[in-house]
């Protein structure tokens, strides 16, 4: 059965009726108005609509039901919360709260090769007690708190913005131009222009002009605020 992509919102719906279908009272339009912080009179037109799409099946006053269709979608849309949330918690290390709201922003947008590969990469480091240990010691390192900025390669870095480079990783060959024309972590660097194909990249450095390839601005690490610098 081919089932169309749906609106978030939509989704958020006929999972909350899944979910509350399955307690005695059932799926109605005050519990799902509730549920979502929304007015009951929001939820009749959304489940009208539901309704027209063949996804719900709904009376005015009476429970709301899922299609065969509905409950199809519902139970994808919550397989892929369940999993999100287990990958955030213990992949992650998040906590319930984290991950639930992490699990909440990303449910609709996460496709079946991004679920699966994020399973794979859980059971790879579980099936793995070395790895796990080290990426446990790794994650740790990680506050969530970044100073203001977007870190990124040279390559990446918008034309005419300039930047701070903070890190190179490039041949001695390179190393050794670059250090001479003076880049070295902490000075500004900017994007004058990139060729038509993408290939080579012209930088501006300490009044200097010099031109490399893409690969190898890729290696060369900046942070940089559109505006601020």
């Amino acid at each position: 059965m081919r089932i169309e992509r749906l609106s978030a919102k939509a989704e958020d719906y006929l999972e909350t009726i899944l979910r509350l279908s399955e307690t005695p009272r059932g799926a109605r339009t005050g519990d799902i108005a509730a549920a979502l912080d929304v007015q009951p009179s929001t939820v009749s037109a959304a489940l009208k609509s539901l309704k027209e799409q063949g996804l719900a099946e709904y009376t005015p006053y009476g429970a709301v039901g899922l299609t065969p269709k509905g409950r199809q979608v519902a139970e994808d849309i919550a397989g892929r919360h369940v999993s999100l949330r287990r990958f955030f918690t213990e992949t992650l290390g998040l906590s319930q709260e984290e991950a639930e709201l992490a699990a909440c922003g990303m449910e609709h947008d996460a496709t079946p090769l991004v679920l699966d590969r994020m399973g794979l990469l859980g059971d790879f480091l579980r099936q793995n007690p070395a790895l796990l240990g080290q990426w446990h010691a790794a994650r740790a390192t990680a506050k969530g708190e970044r100073a203001p900025g977007v870190e990124s390669g040279l390559d990446e870095l918008p034309p005419g913005v300039r930047a701070v480079v903070v890190g190179i990783d490039v041949d001695s060959g390179l190393r050794k131009r670059l250090v001479e024309m003076g880049v070295t972590p902490g000075v500004l660097i900017a994007v004058e222009r990139v060729a038509p194909l993408g290939d080579p990249i012209a930088v501006e450095v300490r009044g200097y002009r010099l031109s490399m390839r893409k690969a190898e601005a890729a290696r060369i690490r900046v942070k940089w605020r559109p505006g601020l610098i």
